[in-house]
């Protein structure tokens, strides 16, 4: 039986700059795949944290209690608190300069249809974070000195980071 192919005698392969010039490619090749692995492919996480929250009842308002909420870590900062009668919104940014230094901060009136509503938001454990047991309280402020009877509110708060709801809006009756 007769070979159909022919040993080759010459014994180079690749010249030496291919060589060169494939080895640099394969280091940089494996440098950017390292660097998306240990930076994270995509950036930062917004993954908006939920949280369950009770109200209660208080003169001219209500206080909601924010049971619980998934994420440690969030600063006052990163929330805003929203009330809405359906039609109209009102809206706060705590900030967590602010409930680093004291407990409780009281902030400004904003309106909501034809009420004047205040919040006043209590960081208990006092360290900028929203965490269990933090409170604010919304209520009716100048001349009104209830909600209107018969409209339905909600509050909640927004994470900002995601633009979301951390959680169900709690929801009341005047």
């Amino acid at each position: 039986m007769k070979k159909i192919w022919r040993i080759r005698k010459d014994s180079e392969a690749v010249s030496p700059v291919i060589a060169t010039i494939l080895m640099v490619a394969i280091t940089v090749v494996l440098a950017a795949v390292l660097y998306v692995m240990v930076l994270g492919f995509g950036g930062t996480s917004t993954q908006t944290p939920a949280a369950t929250y009770q109200k209660n009842t208080i003169t001219n308002g209500q206080k909601i209690t924010i049971v619980s909420i998934t994420k440690t870590d969030v600063p006052w900062d990163d929330v805003k608190i929203q009330v809405s009668d359906g039609t109209n919104i009102a809206a706060w940014s705590p900030t967590k300069a602010a409930l680093s230094t004291t407990v409780a901060v009281n902030y400004t009136t904003q309106t909501l249809g034809s009420l004047t509503i205040c919040v006043i938001v209590t960081d208990v454990s006092g360290n900028g974070y929203v965490s269990g047991t933090d409170y604010f309280q919304v209520f009716t402020y100048g001349g009104a000195t209830a909600f209107a009877s018969g409209t339905q509110y909600s509050a909640v708060l927004l994470y900002e980071p995601s633009g979301e709801r951390c959680g169900q809006a709690i929801t009341f009756t005047g």
